[in-house]
Formats: C-alpha cells, sequence, structure tokens
C-alpha cells in the first residue's frame, strides 16, 4: 500500500479529513468520460441504430441459455446479437405459421388474446 493510501485509511478511521483533500490525487475511473461526453456518444450511437433500423435493449435471461448463445456465437464465428435476431425470428415465423401474421400497431383487447 502507498503512504497516501495509508493515510487516506487512518484518516478515514480518525475522521480528520484535512490531510486526506491535500496528499490524495484525484482518481478517475478508466474508460468513463464525463457526463456531457457520455450523453452525445449514447445519442451517436442511438443515430447509428435507427439508421440501421435497429434497436438497443436489456433483458434477463437463464445464465445456462446466455452461455450456450455465446458459445454458438463463437463457434460460428457470429456476434451475439446476430445469433439472439435469428432466434427471434425463427421464433416468430413459429409463431406465424401457428397463429397468423402479427399486424403492427393493431390494437386488440388484452381478453381477445386467449
Amino acid at each position: 500500500m502507498k503512504n497516501n493510501d495509508l493515510d487516506a485509511l487512518f484518516t478515514g478511521l480518525t475522521g480528520n479529513t484535512d490531510s486526506i483533500q491535500e496528499n490524495t490525487p484525484d482518481k478517475q475511473v478508466p474508460g468513463k468520460g464525463n457526463k456531457h461526453t457520455a450523453g452525445k456518444d449514447r445519442l451517436r450511437q442511438k443515430t447509428l441504430e435507427l439508421a440501421r433500423n435497429q434497436e438497443r435493449f436489456c433483458t434477463i435471461v437463464d445464465s445456462g441459455v446466455l452461455k450456450k448463445i455465446r458459445t454458438i456465437a463463437t463457434r460460428e464465428g457470429l456476434q451475439i446479437k446476430d445469433v439472439v435476431e435469428a432466434a427471434f425470428i425463427k421464433a416468430i415465423d413459429g409463431y406465424e405459421r401457428k397463429h397468423g401474421v402479427i399486424e403492427e400497431n393493431s390494437k386488440r383487447k388484452a381478453i381477445d388474446l386467449f
């Protein structure tokens, strides 16, 4: 441990924060820009996604399933997003064969689903 780290530890334990502020250098998290830059980067990424007719989303999946998806992607030399998209397309095709073509923007009552 560096002396500054020890000083910070002991200062925190004793409650004297004057010496820690002048001896401890400001540390930044690697890879993290300021909020202003991060906002611009995200806006640029979102614009690119829209131009490619893509959309980012987040979900939770079983760890075993995700591990297999990663393995498939690695074996086939594909990105995970491409494997997941192919699985979505196959699932949608199967659903449409069974239930008919999915119409976009069709508003039905939830009670009519079942």
